[in-house]
């Protein structure tokens, strides 16, 4: 990026499922993540972090409208309910005799097999600054940015279709506004410029802001990531009694965010993120220090 942008104001409208609330920072979420995918312990570092000769401040743009990795062999050509995992999720019994793909999204806590039209991303052009000098590839944050588009997308459709479940599960277990609107039978419905980032950046972070960004659960240097979508857009929230709130960004706003991430797989979405801790522009100290820092 070649210039610094305005900052949204504190008082600015938020979109999106990413950059509506403020999201909750207490992070048992990491033990809580790798209990339920079965894999090892989750860290506020992303997985595609290793050390390498990647060029630091590098600057790109990730193209729009490429289809993620999501394996479609773990969805439809259409949403479908799987028998007894609503009575499941509300505390009843397990259901039996379910398919391999229908207990995959189950696990996840999600009540439904989704289309594979409405998981697949298709998202804009984003521009990258990788300021991690060589922490992180750039060939690694472009995966990062991939990633991100499929986490986003996936909200996107369960905050659509009552998963509130699912929701929590990509959050690594975390509550929030969001997840008890959509609880409530509310429905979230955004433009793609407010479901998806027009901006990222990832940078370094020291232990300190680390432990600040992650209620001390993390307390190791680490990596994160700046996003920031760019209005105008809609962010329509429309509870269960048919109330319309429009929560989207005017013309010239962003909804800047900072992300503290892991990753784990499972076999209906292969490797995706889980965002460990989402900080809006105001909500936390170390944040504000971070996007002054990166000047997105």
């Amino acid at each position: 990026m070649g210039t610094s942008l305005p900052y949204q104001p504190a008082s600015s409208p938020r979109p999106g499922p990413a950059r509506s609330v403020r999201w909750l920072a207490v992070l048992t979420l990491f033990a809580s993540l790798a209990a339920a995918c079965g894999g090892g312990p989750a860290t506020a570092r992303s997985s595609a972090t290793p050390r390498s000769s990647g060029t630091a401040h590098a600057t790109g743009t990730s193209p729009g409208g490429t289809a993620g990795a999501v394996p479609t062999s773990y969805c439809g050509a259409q949403d479908t309910t799987i028998p007894g995992a609503a009575a499941y999720l509300a505390g009843g019994p397990a259901p039996t005799n379910l398919t391999s793909v229908q207990q995959a999204w189950l696990e996840m806590q999600s009540s439904m097999v989704p289309a594979c039209s409405e998981i697949v991303p298709d998202p804009p052009a984003v521009t990258t600054q990788n300021l991690t000098n060589g922490e992180l590839s750039d060939a690694d944050f472009q995966t990062w940015v991939t990633e991100d588009s499929e986490w986003l997308t996936l909200v996107e459709w369960a905050q659509q279709h009552g998963q509130a479940g699912f929701i929590t599960y990509l959050q690594g277990g975390a509550g929030n506004t969001l997840t008890s609107f959509v609880r409530a039978g509310g429905k979230v419905v955004d433009s793609p410029t407010c479901e998806y980032p027009e901006k990222a950046d990832a940078v370094n972070v020291t232990a300190e802001q680390m432990a600040g960004l992650t209620d001390n659960v993390a307390q190791d240097a680490g990596i994160v990531y700046v996003i920031a979508a760019v209005g105008p857009c809609t962010s329509t929230w429309t509870t269960a009694d048919g109330t319309v709130t429009n929560k989207g960004l005017g013309g010239g706003q962003e909804g800047i965010e900072v992300d503290v991430t892991s990753a784990s797989t499972n076999p209906a979405l292969g490797q995706f993120l889980t965002k460990n801790a989402i900080w809006d522009r105001g909500d936390n100290t170390d944040s504000d220090e971070i996007m002054d820092q990166v000047g997105i």
